[in-house]
């Protein structure tokens, strides 16, 4: 009875302290991965709507509408996807922009507990997947204004919000902006989309590893000589390599198929240890307001009589690498020997990674100062149960809280899991008319894994067609 009568008192603070909070869907996310490795994209997204209210929940909506878009569009209903992907873009503009106004005064709350208002690399993404719907169902206009949207929403980041990370501009939306430009007969809205996305892949290629692929080098060079830009094709060059391509074939049109490769890396839980007294600036740095300040008052108050050397955990997310095979990508055409090679476009994990970390070294401060207010007000609470239950009630309810505290110190883990790794193209220019494509897919090591055959696939004069294929193991 005294357990009970005491924790019905605590501040609510202190409830929040006893709380778990609710992270990425769990073992649904294993389903998943499994129903994606066989194919079965139609089982995995029901998979995720009969999981909505169990799993997600409210504060996981986010991740409902993501997973599920992301789904239905492997699953082939593109239009449904983008109805998905269109909630989500919503809810998550609602949620960063409450959480920007009220960030101010509730820095003790754990982000566990808030609704998941997605990474700023997952916010971008959302309109390159929906760009890809709008291509596959045809409907290019469409689609080069989800292109525009991720430019926007980057620039509005950092203009708005004060957002410096790594990841300020996106080389793979600007590469797609630029073929369907092309595709329109844009040419030279085409050739600055290129150029854009070359200069883009300077930072992929020094901050993820990733350089442009040649077909867009070739893209850039053959856009600039249309255009007479004979300055741009030296700096192009100069930057990049490559010889000057000659006009496409007529009569002809190109297949774009882009492989979703593997599965992107997870968070897991990080931890270190500071002294109260070392961590305490970080509260001040807050700049607490409200309820919040009045609680950081009272915890100064307590911290005169706390030990400068009494440690407590801090807990950050970090990013784990998920294994998968298949690295590599070969296309040929049915008439042809020839094979194309798929160039990585996108990095979606190393962009996920550099993110993260950017993320975590504005964040640590505000992490620490949690974990140290949430320390100093268990001190409270312990002297109140001393004083009205004794001292060994008193330190019974330090000792438990100390450890419930500590235990339930753990990182906002959710994201977008459902995303690939890395998603790699390749191009074959072909004659117009019907074509069948044999797709072999590689290790690492560049030994086959295994193949797959895409048949009747329509090639037509002057334009692009885009596939896409899934390789998740």
């Amino acid at each position: 009875m005294f357990r009970r009568r005491s924790f019905l008192r605590l501040p609510g603070l202190a409830l929040v302290i006893l709380i778990f909070g609710c992270a990425t869907p769990g073992d649904l996310l294993k389903h998943i991965d499994k129903l994606e490795a066989e194919g079965r994209y139609d089982q995995a997204a029901a998979l995720v709507e009969s999981a909505k209210l169990k799993n997600y929940g409210q504060k996981n909506a986010l991740l409902y509408y993501l997973d599920r878009g992301i789904l239905l569009q492997l699953a082939g209903k593109y239009a449904d996807s983008n109805a998905a992907f269109d909630q989500a873009k919503r809810l998550a503009t609602e949620l960063f922009t409450k959480s920007v106004t009220t960030e101010a005064g509730t820095f003790l709350v754990s982000d566990n507990l808030r609704p998941y208002y997605g990474e700023d690399f997952e916010r971008a993404q959302v309109n390159l997947f929906s760009a890809l719907n709008y291509l596959l169902m045809g409907q290019d206009s469409d689609a080069l204004v989800e292109t525009r949207q991720v430019d926007f929403f980057l620039t509005k980041l950092r203009t708005d919000y004060g957002h410096k990370n790594i990841y300020t501009e996106d080389a793979f939306a600007r590469y797609l902006a630029g073929l369907i430009q092309e595709d329109q007969g844009e040419t030279n809205d085409a050739c600055i989309s290129y150029r854009q996305s070359l200069k883009a892949y300077e930072d992929y290629r020094k901050n993820y590893g990733v350089g442009a692929p040649p077909e867009l080098v070739r893209d850039a060079l053959r856009t600039a000589k249309a255009l007479g830009f004979d300055d741009q094709i030296a700096d192009i060059r100069k930057a990049w390599g490559g010889d000057v391509p000659g006009p496409l074939p007529k009569d002809s049109g190109e297949v774009v198929v882009l492989d979703y490769q593997g599965l992107p890396p997870r968070k897991v839980d990080e931890f270190f240890e500071i002294s109260v007294f070392k961590g305490w600036p970080m509260v001040v740095a807050q700049r607490p307001v409200g309820e919040t300040a009045q609680q950081v008052d009272q915890a100064q108050a307590i911290l005169r009589s706390v030990a400068a050397d009494q440690m407590v955990r801090v807990a950050f997310p970090s990013y784990q690498t998920t294994p998968y095979a298949i690295r590599g990508l070969t296309v040929r055409a049915d008439d042809s020997s020839i094979e194309h090679a798929a160039s990585v476009a996108q990095d979606i994990g190393a962009i996920a990674e550099k993110n993260l970390k950017d993320r975590m070294i504005r964040d640590r401060a505000k992490a620490i100062a949690r974990a140290v207010v949430k320390w100093v007000l268990t001190q409270k609470v312990a002297a109140k149960v001393q004083e009205n239950k004794g001292e060994g009630a008193g330190w019974l309810v330090k000792t438990l809280m100390q450890t419930v505290s500590t235990a339930t110190e753990v990182a906002d883990k959710r994201s977008w899991a459902t995303l690939p790794d890395k998603i790699a193209v390749a191009r074959l220019t072909l004659p117009a008319g019907d074509h069948d494509l044999h797709l072999t897919f590689h290790t690492a090591a560049g030994a086959q894994a295994s193949t797959q055959d895409l048949r009747d696939v329509k090639v037509r004069s002057g334009r692009r067609t885009f596939l896409i294929v899934r390789t998740a193991l």
